[in-house]
């Protein structure tokens, strides 16, 4: 734990200054494409949960009243990809979601910089799921928390473990999605979404050895996304898409081995059905105090 708080720190020193763009920027609105697609980049290499965002509009720049530097603020629509973050597709190229599938929509204000020192100041984003108005029976979007839903990953992921070819036992890495839907013929069905890494355990590990494997380091680890669907209390079905080892900065932390949680403090919505997009520069919960005797 103490690990974890030192990062805190650390990242919390790193990312408190410009986030640097490789072109210069003069705040002029001919930049404005350039500066926006710079702005993406940035945004979804520093989302370390859940999934890549695509841009779907710019509504509107407004120019400040400083002469050196200078900034615009762009208000910009994202809406959330089908490629979870340890996908390597960039993700200008990952399909957005449909109005079934429930979109994940952030409206983000991005702060842009010029000067000697061009970038993003901050940035914060509003992102919630968007309200079924033409698609009443389609499945529901369900906390990510959800006992059901989370039986359901967990039985999915043993029989990934138990039937694929891989010689490594896999772990969750964290809960991308649950949606559940009522069918006249199974009753209760859940879909789920959940993201898996390598660990340092073979395959044949015993069940009580399985909550102390640890994910392999990163540029050995291979990723995973799996997708299953639980039919009532008979069917369960799962599909996992194993990504080779790359260099990933995308390690959600958790404080819960089993189901990690979603970690973006004053941004997560209660309870918590996706995952947003955390504000630059973050912000990070002061560590607890001990109490002295």
């Amino acid at each position: 734990m103490g690990r974890l708080w030192a990062l805190a720190a650390l990242l919390q020193v790193l990312l408190t200054h410009t986030a640097t763009i490789s072109a210069s920027y003069a705040c002029l609105e001919e930049q404005d494409t350039n500066a926006t697609n710079e702005a993406l980049h940035i945004i979804n290499e520093l989302h370390h949960h859940g999934y890549k965002f695509r841009l779907v509009s710019v509504d509107s720049r407004t120019a400040q009243e400083k002469a050196d530097p200078c900034e615009v603020v762009l208000a910009l629509t994202l809406e959330e990809t089908k490629c979870h973050i340890v996908n390597p597709e960039p993700f200008t190229n990952c399909e957005l979601r449909s109005e079934a599938e429930t979109k994940v929509i952030a409206k983000c204000n991005v702060t842009m910089c010029g000067g000697e020192h061009p970038g993003i100041k901050k940035y914060t984003c509003d992102t919630e799921p968007a309200l079924l108005h033409i698609c009443p029976d389609c499945p529901i979007l369900l906390p990510l928390h959800d006992p059901k839903g989370l039986e359901s990953v967990k039985a999915a992921l043993e029989m990934f473990n138990s039937e694929s070819n891989h010689t490594s036992y896999f772990k969750l890495l964290e809960v991308g999605r649950i949606t559940s839907q009522h069918n006249m013929m199974f009753g209760q069905s859940y879909f789920v979404q959940f993201a898996i890494v390598e660990t340092e355990c073979a395959d044949s590990v015993k069940t009580e050895g399985k909550n102390a494997c640890k994910p392999l380091c990163d540029k050995e680890a291979d990723y995973g996304f799996c997708q299953a669907t639980q039919l009532g209390n008979s069917v369960l079905t799962v599909d996992c898409d194993i990504y080779d080892a790359q260099v990933c900065t995308h390690l959600p932390g958790s404080s819960d081995p089993e189901f990690p949680f979603p970690e973006c403090h004053g941004f997560v919505k209660i309870p918590p059905s996706i995952h947003p997009i955390c504000p630059f520069p973050p912000t990070f919960m002061r560590r607890p105090q001990k109490a002295h005797a």
